[in-house]
């Protein structure tokens, strides 16, 4: 469990949002309204709904767009004494990152359980599931060399929330997240001088890299102790020719822990 919890009123800018996540190297904020917690904002729903075209408000910069129009209001919580098991149903059957624990259910919130905090947990035990067995076969990809708006729409037209960056061969070397276009919002910013011509942003000016990756046979929880260490919550699986065939992502590693069973 995460605590203690860091949270934000609804009436605040997304760009205070952007800078406590930033500061305090958090993904997500509980949105908490005369003492109550009303829902959740996360890296997803930034970089998710500042991609929407067809809002007014998408026009206004960060510092004008309260957190109330972009957070997620369902909020989901389970009892302090839930088991492991039960907590990564819960995540993957209402597709969340995190869930409030609060006694009784709707009592007094003790914090927060997130995807994170359950792979931390999954890294520190033994258990012979290989990355094979666990990782997503879809995997998207760009080009190095994709435009941003680009990159936005294949994210949008996948439904997914991170991208692999191919470079030419077909070789991975980067991923673009959620967190890299909410944090990298700034660099696609309009300009007023005239003066000043601008190239457009691609994919290798936004990737993180270098891209850590693991072989498919490789152990489950090799991939989740990277993912702890390296502090990133998706590992690219490739084959013996350093080529694509998978992504164990955080719900890969709750799959693991559903896998294991109740004895958690």
């Amino acid at each position: 469990m995460s605590a203690p919890v860091y949270a934000i009123t609804p009436g605040e800018p997304i760009s205070r949002a952007r800078n406590l996540m930033l500061r305090h190297r958090i993904s997500r904020l509980l949105v908490i309204l005369h003492d109550e917690p009303v829902g959740m904002l996360t890296e997803s729903d930034i970089g998710r709904r500042l991609d929407q075209a067809e809002p007014q408000w998408r026009r206004r910069p960060i510092d004008q767009i309260p957190v109330q129009l972009v957070m997620t209001k369902s909020l989901i919580s389970i009892y302090p004494d839930a088991s492991l098991w039960q907590a990564s149903e819960l995540l993957l059957e209402n597709d969340i990152g995190s869930l409030a624990v609060r006694d009784g259910g709707v009592g007094d919130l003790c914090g927060i359980i997130t995807k994170r905090d359950m792979i931390e947990y999954f890294a520190r035990i033994t258990a012979d599931i290989r990355a094979s067995e666990i990782m997503s076969d879809f995997v998207a990809t760009v080009h190095k060399h994709h435009s941003l708006s680009h990159i936005l729409q294949m994210m949008w037209d996948e439904e997914v929330d991170r991208v692999v960056v191919l470079e030419y061969g077909g070789k991975p070397v980067g991923m673009i997240t959620n967190s890299n276009l909410t944090f990298a919002c700034t660099l696609s910013a309009p300009r007023k001088s005239r003066r000043v011509h601008e190239l457009p942003v691609i994919a290798e000016d936004i990737m993180s890299a270098p891209l850590l990756t693991i072989a498919e046979d490789g152990l489950a929880t090799d991939a989740a102790r990277m993912m702890v260490d390296e502090q990133i919550a998706s590992i690219v699986v490739v084959d013996n020719e350093n080529d694509v065939v998978g992504i164990l992502d955080q719900d890969s590693m709750l799959q693991a822990i559903n896998n294991i069973g109740e004895e958690l």
